[in-house]
């Protein structure tokens, strides 16, 4: 056996089973963290033009349940190819455009921009963490 690989203690399998599962995670958490970038955009795009907020509550709500579920179908459909990863950050991008009304109220409040920052760094802090000890965690 290779002595670069191991096998991880309990499970019976071989060393390329621990570095496959390894490569899906670090994979996994790179998309996550790529994902990020298109939701931010969408919400500084929808904070700044005020698109979101131009809906009226019946609309935006039609406009997100349609669009939220045409990704979701999409994404279904498309996850196996490569047009798969393109959706899938479209869908974050507008999911952030719809999350910029909430932004747009919160940040308009006196401790506005100490609550979104508070928000953000909890979310990283916690996503470092996880990410962190799936890689460590020998299990």
């Amino acid at each position: 056996m290779n002595p670069g690989l191991q096998t991880a203690p309990g499970y019976g399998g071989s060393g390329a089973l621990t570095e496959s599962r390894n490569r899906v995670l670090r994979n996994t958490y790179w998309l996550l963290a790529l994902s990020m970038v298109p939701t931010v955009l969408g919400a500084w795009i929808g904070v700044s033009t005020g698109l979101a907020r131009a809906m009226s509550p019946g609309i935006g709500l039609i406009v997100f349940l349609v669009g939220a579920f045409g990704f979701m179908f999409a994404i279904e459909k498309t996850k196996n190819s490569a047009a798969g990863v393109p959706i899938l950050l479209a869908f974050t991008f507008f999911m952030g455009l719809m999350l910029s009304r909430l932004l747009a109220t919160i940040l308009g409040m006196k401790n506005g921009t100490g609550i979104v920052m508070t928000a953000f760094g909890g979310t990283a802090a916690i996503f470092f963490v996880m990410a962190t000890l799936s890689s460590v965690i020998k299990r």
